[in-house]
């Protein structure tokens, strides 16, 4: 059966309130609903306008990315870097209008190579560093849930990309920023954004993926696996998707001019996803939800050596090699 987005929207809905109700809460079921939406989100109760990172205003910027230790080796079988000391990349970002024109392009890396870019919301560990047999450097310890004020349901990493971008779960490139190196490393993305990826507080900035990950068990054995996994290592992870705000999240008085599919005369309405107005066809009725943002930390360029990508996230430690990263701070002259 197939459904139009406001049917999907409606049964998302359902399925939330299903899920809500079974918390056993000794307390009124609407309470009890409400407390639950609100929960997902670490302190976030009503408007939230304060800064979260140093501002950033709109314009013209141009962010240098910082080649890893990686450049100077081969790891998952990848090719090797053209001219590991002279690898430049560089990202142009320009936003106007809620908007961002952005620009990416890389010189002297891995040759006839997938790479994606990531924005990363959990701090990097600094002076960078990668643990042993790993591919991509290490986030900040002293931030194992992410940044003050994240989202307790947010992922780390989600990729750059429009909101509506049609990802296909790896069954092909994935939107966003997204190319393929020729053979001399050289490559090159123009992408436009539906956002300001400059942005610093809660409703406005890159939006935030999910945590929640499919996974599956593979295991060096031809044919389906049979009872649990072996080995937590053996666990890979397959797709996610963006952290939805739900009109329960929008404040009261707020919500008719917020979210298009707000019916005040029904109070179950207040759990379904909100749609953002400025979305919304004028034909059809139907637009996108809403979705939880945050200020990011970095970008990562990841290499896909297997030649795939991989969906809605990066993949596995195996899948990809992280060659470079932009940092925020290098934007706001606030880096270590």
């Amino acid at each position: 059966m197939r459904l139009n987005r406001r049917s999907a929207t409606l049964a998302s809905a359902i399925v939330t309130m299903a899920l809500l109700s079974t918390a056993g809460v000794a307390r009124p079921a609407s309470a009890g609903l409400l407390d639950g939406l609100l929960g997902t989100v670490t302190g976030v109760v009503g408007a939230v306008v304060g800064s979260l990172a140093p501002p950033i205003s709109p314009g013209q910027y141009t962010l240098r990315f910082e080649p890893t230790q990686m450049v100077y080796s081969t790891p998952n079988g990848s090719q090797p870097v053209m001219r590991p000391s002279s690898v430049i990349g560089t990202m142009t970002i320009s936003v106007s209008n809620g908007q961002t024109d952005l620009q990416f392009s890389v010189k002297n890396l891995r040759p006839n190579t997938i790479y994606t870019i990531w924005t990363v919301f959990y701090p990097l560990a600094w002076p960078m560093y990668f643990p042993p047999g790993s591919a991509r450097p290490a986030l900040d310890p002293n931030y194992p849930t992410g940044p003050a004020g994240y989202y307790v349901d947010g992922g780390a990493v989600a990729p750059t990309a429009p909101l509506s971008a049609h990802f296909t779960n790896g069954m092909g490139l994935d939107p966003g920023v997204t190319f393929v190196t020729d053979s001399w490393g050289y490559g090159s993305v123009h992408l436009t954004l539906d956002y300001n990826i400059l942005g610093n507080i809660y409703d406005d900035g890159p939006p935030v993926g999910n945590k929640s990950l499919v996974t599956q068990c593979v295991v060096d054995s031809p044919g389906p696996q049979r009872g649990p996994c072996p080995s937590a290592t053996s666990l890979q992870r397959v797709t996610t998707t963006w952290l939805r705000k739900y009109i329960a999240q929008v404040p009261g008085a707020d919500r008719a001019a917020q979210c298009a599919n707000y019916d005040a005369s029904d109070p179950g309405a207040i759990f379904w996803q909100c749609i953002d107005p400025a979305t919304v066809d004028s034909q059809t009725g139907n637009g996108l939800p809403r979705v939880w943002r945050f200020p990011f930390d970095h970008f990562r360029l990841a290499a896909h050596p297997d030649g795939l990508t991989h969906g809605f996230i990066g993949g596995n430690e195996s899948e990809h090699v992280i060659d470079m990263v932009g940092r925020r701070c290098k934007l706001t002259n606030t880096c270590p």
